[in-house]
């Protein structure tokens, strides 16, 4: 749409927020130290022994749309983020969060073309659901407790550091949570399925998130353009058939699958800060085995010899079945797309019939996508209705 359509409906909107400054809700101060980018957590992590990060032990994602009404949402979002940030210390033992925004947020709202594209299913054998939120706020934190008191503080109304919260009731209305957990041990305590490793970080049983085999933050990082500073996020929302991963599966062979054929068990416990893709043979391994690895397919879709996506996934038991929310951050939701087209794997079918979309290809045959979205993540400055026409004014 025209950016005159913008303009219009962003004047309106704004001579509302600002017809008396005396009603104005105060911002209060930014906290100090933060970084610029909202994406930017890994300074914040603890590193295991090989200098992988530590992801935080539990999770949220907040699904949300903007409502109609509300002439100071722009304040009062702006207001309730800081307010955390002033609260809890930016990190694990305190609280994480990104802010992002979707396509249908920048339609309605923005009225604009969207710097995102719409979700779409990624392969023919999926059918998700495709969500249409307007936002999705991912928080993250060592303390499953907190992110509760954020939760009801934020979209319920709840008390928050014992006085009244960050209520923004005003400004979204929450459509859905997803919750869930990464770390060694909490899924074998929390998930009900035999042969999870007693202290596996993961429910597939192994350890995720290796340096090497993960984008920097630089990597995903936008360079130039309207969203400089900030990033995309994919979310998928994944049921896991765990039960029969660990039953029809030896160790062995799980690790094929989730590695490459060429790799053992033993070789696997040792792994420091990277694990072999075996990339190159992606071809050969198909035809000899007649079964390839995840990691395998995946690296297909690397850039100069570096992964293009930065996973901040977990799995969860929303719903009563095991499963990841598969949260992906990237510079561009071609890079996501590229990734996952590459862990299709389509064109190993006719090297060997044998690996096909969900048989013998990696981890896909355990693996089904029920819904998918894409945002975008803008900088910390600019988190508070992206691209919205006159927003600069009305946090002046």
């Amino acid at each position: 749409m025209g950016a005159a359509v913008a303009g219009v409906a962003g004047k309106a909107f704004y001579d509302t927020v600002r017809q008396d400054d005396e009603d104005l809700v105060p911002l209060g101060d930014s906290a100090a130290g933060l970084p610029p980018r909202q994406h930017a957590w890994n300074a914040s992590l603890a590193v295991d022994e090989a200098g992988n990060t530590i992801a935080p032990r539990f999770h949220r994602l907040l699904m949300l749309d903007v409502r109609s009404s509300g002439d100071d949402s722009v304040r009062r979002l702006e207001s309730a983020l800081r307010t955390l940030e002033r609260t809890l210390d930016w990190g694990p033992a305190g609280l994480l969060f990104v802010l992002g925004w979707s396509a249908g947020y920048f339609e309605r709202w923005a009225q604009m073309e969207s710097p995102v594209p719409r979700p779409r299913p990624l392969s023919s054998f999926e059918a998700p659901e495709l969500d249409d939120y307007d936002a999705c706020l991912h928080l993250a934190s060592n303390d499953e407790a907190r992110l509760e008191e954020v939760e009801a503080a934020l979209v319920r109304g709840g008390r928050f550091d014992g006085s009244d919260g960050p209520d923004l009731r005003a400004v979204f209305t929450l459509r859905e949570t997803r919750t869930g957990f990464i770390g060694n041990g909490l899924p074998g305590d929390r998930m009900n399925v035999a042969g999870i490793p007693a202290a596996a970080p993961m429910g597939m049983g192994f350890k995720s998130g290796f340096k090497k085999n993960q984008a920097s933050e630089d990597d995903v990082t936008i360079a130039d353009g309207p969203l400089k500073g900030g990033t995309t996020m994919h979310v998928s929302q994944i049921r896991t058939r765990l039960e029969s991963w660990y039953r029809l599966l030896d160790e062995q062979q799980r690790v094929a699958r989730m590695f490459a054929p060429q790799l053992s068990p033993h070789q696997v416990r040792s792994l420091g800060d990277e694990a072999p893709t075996f990339a190159e043979a992606q071809d050969a391994t198909a035809e000899s085995y007649g079964v390839v690895g995840h990691l395998q397919t995946t690296a297909q879709a690397r850039r100069d010899g570096r992964p293009v996506i930065l996973r901040r996934d977990f799995d969860t038991i929303d719903g009563g079945s095991t499963g990841v929310h598969f949260v992906s951050l990237q510079r561009s939701v071609d890079d996501f797309i590229a990734t996952t087209e590459a862990m299709n794997a389509a064109h190993l079918s006719y090297i060997n019939p044998s690996v096909k979309g969900t048989e013998n290809n990696g981890i896909n045959e355990f693996l089904f996508f029920q819904r998918r979205a894409n945002y975008a993540v803008p900088s910390r400055s600019q988190r508070s209705f992206p691209l919205l026409q006159g927003r600069g004014a009305a946090l002046t």
